[in-house]
């Protein structure tokens, strides 16, 4: 193996290095701090129910706490106009997110946003959450949820991949892989039947949506340097960032740190 010494070195492994990341973590015995489980769903229904807070809002945001159960919801990353769901894969499972276009030609006149529960006191939270999304897969992958409506198609007229399940396969699969969580989502969503009238019963869940965060290596919040090696710097998904705005502020915060050496 070839050996590149430097001065500095700035770690930004994105979404598909968070397994390199926890490596690197084990094998120089990085300080670290467990984060807490994403897990829920992403949830789709027609846009008109939410048109009126859409108008104010774009990407609106919903929550619900349960702070006594360690529990807290919100919704998260909402696409409308043309909004489409997509399949990810990852570590052989299929899991659930959502995009927008903003060609007009695609408009279908949908909404779609992830309902995600963050669940604290859960000890080794990236290995829970692989087990819990391995247990959601159904003929090769996830499962769709509706009490009136179909999986929806891509943006291309292709069918969303998801396994369709009934509402006995909910209560007695869905629930138990969970571990109990599952009614915090199934609450958060008959609070949005209140909130939002017209919704009702015209809405579908693709199960599971994931965001995988592995243990997060401590940092030197002045530059975001390993507190063990401080010419080291992690940004981006090798710290836990989850988001291309907040993983390229990282990635500023530190260049304009290293120049001003």
């Amino acid at each position: 193996m070839r050996k590149i010494k430097f001065d500095t070195c700035i770690v930004g492994t994105g979404k598909a290095g968070i397994d390199f990341s926890a490596k690197l973590a084990q094998k120089y015995d990085l300080p670290t701090e467990s984060k807490s489980v994403q897990l829920g769903v992403r949830f789709e229904a027609p846009q008109k129910h939410f048109q009126k807070l859409i108008d104010i809002s774009y990407d609106f945001k919903l929550y619900r706490k349960f702070d006594d159960e360690g529990v807290s919801l919100r919704s998260f990353c909402t696409n409308n106009n043309a909004a489409y769901v997509a399949v990810e894969e990852t570590y052989g499972d299929h899991s659930y997110n959502g995009h927008a276009k903003k060609d007009e030609r695609y408009r279908n006149d949908m909404t779609n946003f992830g309902i995600l529960m963050e669940i604290n006191g859960i000890e080794d939270p990236f290995t829970w959450s692989r087990n819990v999304v391995n247990k959601l897969q159904a003929n090769g992958t996830g499962l769709y949820y509706s009490p009136s409506r179909q999986p929806s198609t891509t943006s291309e007229g292709n069918g969303v991949t998801a396994t369709q399940i009934s509402l006995d396969t909910l209560a007695h699969v869905v629930e138990p892989a969970m571990e109990g969580y599952f009614k915090y989502v199934m609450d958060f969503i008959q609070d949005m039947k209140k909130v939002f009238p017209t919704l009702q019963d015209d809405w579908g869940i693709y199960i599971p949506e994931v965001k995988y965060l592995s243990p997060e290596p401590l940092v030197n919040y002045k530059d975001l340097s390993l507190t063990k090696y401080p010419n080291v710097h992690f940004v981006g998904d090798a710290l836990s960032a989850r988001g291309i705005t907040v993983s390229g502020a990282q990635a500023i915060y530190v260049a304009e740190n290293l120049l001003k050496l």
